[in-house]
Protein backbone atom coordinates (compact mmCIF):
# COMPACT_ATOMS: atom_id res chain seq x y z
CA UNK A 1 0.00 0.00 0.00
CA UNK A 2 0.99 3.62 -0.58
CA UNK A 3 -0.22 6.99 0.61
CA UNK A 4 -1.22 9.47 -2.07
CA UNK A 5 0.19 12.76 -0.84
CA UNK A 6 1.47 14.83 -3.80
CA UNK A 7 -0.27 16.55 -6.71
CA UNK A 8 1.32 18.52 -9.52
CA UNK A 9 0.46 20.00 -12.89
CA UNK A 10 3.07 19.65 -15.61
CA UNK A 11 3.61 21.10 -19.08
CA UNK A 12 5.31 18.31 -21.04
CA UNK A 13 7.71 19.37 -23.77
CA UNK A 14 6.29 19.35 -27.29
CA UNK A 15 8.85 19.22 -30.09
CA UNK A 16 8.61 22.09 -32.55
CA UNK A 17 10.02 20.74 -35.82
CA UNK A 18 10.34 24.17 -37.39
CA UNK A 19 12.27 25.57 -34.44
CA UNK A 20 14.45 22.46 -34.23
CA UNK A 21 15.30 22.58 -37.92
CA UNK A 22 16.25 26.24 -37.57
CA UNK A 23 18.55 25.42 -34.65
CA UNK A 24 20.12 22.55 -36.62
CA UNK A 25 21.04 24.94 -39.43
CA UNK A 26 22.29 27.73 -37.17
CA UNK A 27 24.25 25.49 -34.80
CA UNK A 28 25.23 22.87 -37.39
CA UNK A 29 24.13 20.07 -35.05
CA UNK A 30 22.12 16.84 -35.09
CA UNK A 31 18.39 16.60 -34.36
CA UNK A 32 18.81 15.32 -30.79
CA UNK A 33 21.17 18.13 -29.85
CA UNK A 34 18.91 20.70 -31.49
CA UNK A 35 15.95 19.30 -29.55
CA UNK A 36 17.81 19.79 -26.27
CA UNK A 37 18.63 23.37 -27.25
CA UNK A 38 15.05 24.07 -28.28
CA UNK A 39 13.82 22.80 -24.91
CA UNK A 40 16.35 24.91 -23.01
CA UNK A 41 15.66 28.06 -25.01
CA UNK A 42 11.95 27.89 -25.74
CA UNK A 43 10.23 25.52 -23.33
CA UNK A 44 12.03 25.11 -20.03
CA UNK A 45 11.02 28.54 -18.73
CA UNK A 46 7.37 27.98 -19.78
CA UNK A 47 7.29 24.70 -17.88
CA UNK A 48 8.84 26.24 -14.78
CA UNK A 49 6.53 29.26 -14.85
CA UNK A 50 3.46 27.04 -15.21
CA UNK A 51 4.59 24.85 -12.33
CA UNK A 52 5.06 27.91 -10.09
CA UNK A 53 1.72 29.49 -11.01
CA UNK A 54 -0.25 26.30 -10.34
CA UNK A 55 1.60 25.28 -7.17
CA UNK A 56 -0.58 27.56 -5.03
CA UNK A 57 -3.64 25.36 -5.55
CA UNK A 58 -1.92 21.97 -5.80
CA UNK A 59 -0.13 22.64 -2.51
CA UNK A 60 -3.40 23.74 -0.91
CA UNK A 61 -5.03 20.55 -2.15
CA UNK A 62 -2.25 18.44 -0.63
CA UNK A 63 -2.48 20.22 2.71
CA UNK A 64 -6.25 19.84 3.00
CA UNK A 65 -6.38 16.24 1.82
CA UNK A 66 -3.57 14.92 3.97
CA UNK A 67 -2.86 11.32 2.98
CA UNK A 68 -5.10 9.00 0.98
CA UNK A 69 -4.29 5.30 0.98
CA UNK A 70 -3.91 3.68 -2.46
CA UNK A 71 -2.62 0.44 -3.88
CA UNK A 72 0.16 1.77 -6.09
CA UNK A 73 0.16 5.59 -6.32
CA UNK A 74 1.85 8.21 -4.13
CA UNK A 75 1.78 11.13 -6.57
CA UNK A 76 -0.64 12.42 -9.20
CA UNK A 77 0.91 14.24 -12.16
CA UNK A 78 -1.53 16.05 -14.44
CA UNK A 79 0.06 16.46 -17.88
CA UNK A 80 -1.50 19.54 -19.47
CA UNK A 81 -1.41 19.06 -23.23
CA UNK A 82 -2.96 21.06 -26.06
CA UNK A 83 -3.35 18.13 -28.44
CA UNK A 84 -3.63 14.76 -26.70
CA UNK A 85 -2.48 11.80 -28.80
CA UNK A 86 -2.33 9.21 -26.03
CA UNK A 87 -5.08 8.96 -23.39
CA UNK A 88 -3.35 6.26 -21.35
CA UNK A 89 -2.71 6.62 -17.62
CA UNK A 90 0.93 5.82 -16.90
CA UNK A 91 2.31 4.66 -13.56
CA UNK A 92 6.08 4.93 -13.09
CA UNK A 93 7.30 4.00 -9.61
CA UNK A 94 4.07 5.17 -8.02
CA UNK A 95 3.81 8.43 -9.97
CA UNK A 96 0.52 8.31 -11.90
CA UNK A 97 0.45 10.57 -14.96
CA UNK A 98 -2.76 11.46 -16.74
CA UNK A 99 -3.18 13.77 -19.80
CA UNK A 100 -5.70 16.62 -19.74
CA UNK A 101 -6.67 19.00 -22.56
CA UNK A 102 -5.18 22.44 -21.96
CA UNK A 103 -4.31 25.71 -23.71
CA UNK A 104 -1.30 27.56 -22.32
CA UNK A 105 -2.17 30.73 -24.24
CA UNK A 106 -5.64 30.87 -22.66
CA UNK A 107 -4.19 30.23 -19.21
CA UNK A 108 -1.54 32.93 -19.56
CA UNK A 109 -4.16 35.58 -20.30
CA UNK A 110 -6.15 34.94 -17.12
CA UNK A 111 -5.91 36.87 -13.86
CA UNK A 112 -4.81 35.33 -10.55
CA UNK A 113 -8.22 34.09 -9.39
CA UNK A 114 -9.03 32.68 -12.82
CA UNK A 115 -5.72 30.82 -12.89
CA UNK A 116 -6.52 29.29 -9.50
CA UNK A 117 -9.91 28.14 -10.75
CA UNK A 118 -8.42 26.62 -13.91
CA UNK A 119 -5.77 24.85 -11.85
CA UNK A 120 -8.38 23.25 -9.62
CA UNK A 121 -10.47 22.25 -12.63
CA UNK A 122 -7.51 20.60 -14.36
CA UNK A 123 -6.52 18.86 -11.14
CA UNK A 124 -10.00 17.48 -10.57
CA UNK A 125 -10.36 16.35 -14.19
CA UNK A 126 -7.19 14.33 -13.80
CA UNK A 127 -8.21 12.91 -10.43
CA UNK A 128 -11.63 11.93 -11.79
CA UNK A 129 -9.95 10.00 -14.61
CA UNK A 130 -7.62 8.26 -12.18
CA UNK A 131 -10.38 7.50 -9.71
CA UNK A 132 -12.44 5.86 -12.41
CA UNK A 133 -9.53 3.79 -13.70
CA UNK A 134 -8.28 2.75 -10.28
CA UNK A 135 -11.62 2.39 -8.51
CA UNK A 136 -10.89 5.09 -5.94
CA UNK A 137 -13.61 6.63 -3.81
CA UNK A 138 -13.98 10.03 -5.46
CA UNK A 139 -15.95 11.67 -2.65
CA UNK A 140 -12.96 12.67 -0.45
CA UNK A 141 -11.33 14.37 -3.44
CA UNK A 142 -14.47 16.28 -4.34
CA UNK A 143 -14.85 17.40 -0.73
CA UNK A 144 -11.38 18.97 -0.82
CA UNK A 145 -12.20 20.79 -4.06
CA UNK A 146 -15.36 22.13 -2.41
CA UNK A 147 -13.35 23.30 0.61
CA UNK A 148 -10.98 25.21 -1.67
CA UNK A 149 -13.92 26.91 -3.37
CA UNK A 150 -15.49 27.77 0.00
CA UNK A 151 -12.17 29.33 1.07
CA UNK A 152 -12.29 31.49 -2.08
CA UNK A 153 -9.11 29.80 -3.35
CA UNK A 154 -7.06 31.55 -0.63
CA UNK A 155 -4.14 29.36 0.42
CA UNK A 156 -3.21 30.80 3.81
CA UNK A 157 -1.75 28.85 6.71
CA UNK A 158 0.16 29.28 9.96
CA UNK A 159 3.66 27.84 10.20
CA UNK A 160 4.24 25.79 13.36
CA UNK A 161 3.08 27.01 16.79
CA UNK A 162 2.87 30.53 18.15
CA UNK A 163 5.58 31.77 20.53
CA UNK A 164 5.06 33.82 23.72
CA UNK A 165 7.19 36.89 24.38
CA UNK A 166 9.32 37.07 27.58
CA UNK A 167 6.78 39.04 29.64
CA UNK A 168 3.88 36.84 28.40
CA UNK A 169 1.84 39.85 27.21
CA UNK A 170 2.00 38.93 23.55
CA UNK A 171 2.49 35.95 21.28
CA UNK A 172 3.70 35.79 17.71
CA UNK A 173 3.16 33.51 14.76
CA UNK A 174 4.24 33.14 11.14
CA UNK A 175 1.49 33.38 8.53
CA UNK A 176 2.12 32.19 4.98
CA UNK A 177 0.11 33.44 2.00
CA UNK A 178 0.71 31.15 -0.98
CA UNK A 179 -0.27 33.12 -4.09
CA UNK A 180 0.00 32.44 -7.82
CA UNK A 181 3.02 34.70 -8.24
CA UNK A 182 4.58 34.67 -4.78
CA UNK A 183 4.79 33.19 -1.31
CA UNK A 184 4.36 36.07 1.12
CA UNK A 185 5.48 35.43 4.69
CA UNK A 186 4.12 37.62 7.49
CA UNK A 187 4.95 38.04 11.16
CA UNK A 188 1.86 38.48 13.30
CA UNK A 189 1.87 39.73 16.90
CA UNK A 190 -1.23 39.26 19.04
CA UNK A 191 -2.35 40.15 22.54
CA UNK A 192 -3.24 37.40 25.00
CA UNK A 193 -6.93 37.75 24.11
CA UNK A 194 -6.15 37.04 20.45
CA UNK A 195 -6.37 40.61 19.19
CA UNK A 196 -3.83 41.13 16.44
CA UNK A 197 -1.76 44.26 17.01
CA UNK A 198 0.78 43.88 14.21
CA UNK A 199 0.89 42.11 10.85
CA UNK A 200 4.00 42.73 8.79
CA UNK A 201 5.16 41.12 5.56
CA UNK A 202 8.82 40.24 5.96
CA UNK A 203 9.52 37.97 2.97
CA UNK A 204 8.22 37.60 -0.57
CA UNK A 205 9.60 34.55 -2.35
CA UNK A 206 8.87 32.29 -5.33
CA UNK A 207 5.68 30.25 -4.74
CA UNK A 208 7.48 26.93 -4.40
CA UNK A 209 8.55 24.93 -1.35
CA UNK A 210 12.13 24.60 -2.56
CA UNK A 211 12.36 28.41 -2.69
CA UNK A 212 10.63 29.49 0.52
CA UNK A 213 11.26 26.59 2.94
CA UNK A 214 14.79 27.84 3.60
CA UNK A 215 13.36 30.93 5.33
CA UNK A 216 11.36 28.91 7.87
CA UNK A 217 13.91 28.01 10.51
CA UNK A 218 12.98 29.41 13.93
CA UNK A 219 10.61 32.00 15.37
CA UNK A 220 12.01 33.73 18.45
CA UNK A 221 11.53 36.88 20.50
CA UNK A 222 14.49 39.26 20.50
CA UNK A 223 12.93 41.37 23.26
CA UNK A 224 9.51 41.96 24.81
CA UNK A 225 8.44 43.90 21.71
CA UNK A 226 10.47 42.45 18.83
CA UNK A 227 10.09 39.03 17.23
CA UNK A 228 12.35 37.52 14.58
CA UNK A 229 12.11 34.78 11.98
CA UNK A 230 15.50 33.14 11.50
CA UNK A 231 16.28 31.07 8.43
CA UNK A 232 17.31 27.40 8.56
CA UNK A 233 21.03 28.12 8.38
CA UNK A 234 20.86 30.89 10.97
CA UNK A 235 22.38 33.39 8.55
CA UNK A 236 19.37 35.66 7.99
CA UNK A 237 16.88 37.29 10.30
CA UNK A 238 13.64 39.08 9.51
CA UNK A 239 12.01 40.89 12.40
CA UNK A 240 8.94 42.90 13.33
CA UNK A 241 8.53 45.11 16.38
CA UNK A 242 5.78 46.88 18.27
CA UNK A 243 5.96 50.66 18.71
CA UNK A 244 6.18 51.59 22.39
Amino acid sequence: MMYLKEFNLDLPYIEDDESIESIMKKQNCEYNEATKLDYALNWKWKRRSFSLETRCITAMYERLLGKYKTKDCWKVLIECIENITDERIVNVSGVCSVPIQFSLNDFSEKNELEKKKVTLRLLMEGIEKLAQGKNWDIDPFREIALQIEELDFVNQWTWKKSVRNPNKKYYAKVICHHNVDSMDIFLSILQRDGTQVLLEKVISEQPDEFAYAKHLGELTWVSDVEVALINKTGTERHSAALNN
